[in-house]
């Protein structure tokens, strides 16, 4: 799935495209490499086995609720809070994303610092949806997070406090402010994006497309990394991109 997506707020009718570098690229072409193999004679019982512990049932359209207005989007331009700081602005890296900041030579953004569990009192009314489900996901803990300074704030921001990654930012970036609950197969608004609008017709199905899109992009990227580092471990150290993953903790 492509994760080129726009910017609301520096959308153009043809927006520029994210260009993969060599990891990124690499990374690609192994998984057209082993994906066909997950289910031969030879791994079909690290397969079953792996079921146990994972739900590998992709993302897809098919049956996907999308519990957002029509049209609704972000009014980046018009915003006056910036959504990448705060406690809750922890944006988890896939494989995908590590690679494509090693291509940009971008290593000094992959952190493993996590910022500190808000007090149990606070923490309904202070996390976010997004942020209860990276705390209590073994992914936050075996994958690193786009780094943050002192004040919380992403450490990829422009002295203009604009995307300094964009167009090839990591995944969960492309899709906010929209959310999946895969639990539920439902796609939702982020509670953490406070300007919003409703798109022109002609627009809105472009716009909110790429957001949907985008939103199983993040989830069915993780699914890969599992299969990635279950069935292609030494080819990923290879690649110099198992040095960013803290594999013990996905219980390998």
């Amino acid at each position: 799935m492509s994760t080129s997506l726009p910017i609301v707020g520096q959308q153009e009718e043809r927006p520029p495209e994210h260009a993969p570098g060599p990891k990124e690229l690499a990374l690609e072409a192994l998984w057209a490499e082993i994906s066909p193999h997950f289910y031969s004679l030879e791994n079909i019982v690290r397969m079953l086995r792996l079921r146990r512990r994972f739900d590998f049932k992709p993302a897809s359209l098919n049956g996907l609720k999308v519990a957002i207005p029509t049209g609704k989007v972000p009014d980046c331009d018009n915003c006056l809070d910036l959504c990448c700081t705060g406690p809750n602005a922890i944006v988890s890296l896939r494989l995908k994303d590590i690679a494509g900041l090693v291509d940009l030579g971008r290593e000094d953004l992959l952190s493993w610092s996590r910022p500190p569990p808000l007090p149990t009192k606070d923490a309904k009314r202070q996390h976010t949806w997004a942020r209860r489900e990276a705390d209590g996901s073994i992914f936050h803990r075996a994958f690193p997070i786009l780094a943050r300074d002192k004040t919380g704030t992403c450490m990829a921001l422009t002295e203009d406090r604009l995307c300094g990654l964009w167009p090839s930012w990591p995944t969960s970036c492309a899709r906010y402010p929209y959310a999946l609950d895969i639990k539920n197969n439902v796609v939702f608004y982020a509670a953490g994006c406070q300007s919003t609008r409703i798109a022109e017709m002609t627009e809105a199905p472009v716009a909110v497309r790429r957001l949907v899109r985008a939103s199983l992009d993040a989830y069915n990227q993780r699914l890969r990394d599992v299969l990635f580092l279950a069935f292609a471990r030494e080819r990923l150290a290879d690649l110099g991109l198992l040095q960013w993953v803290k594999v013990e903790e996905l219980g390998f």
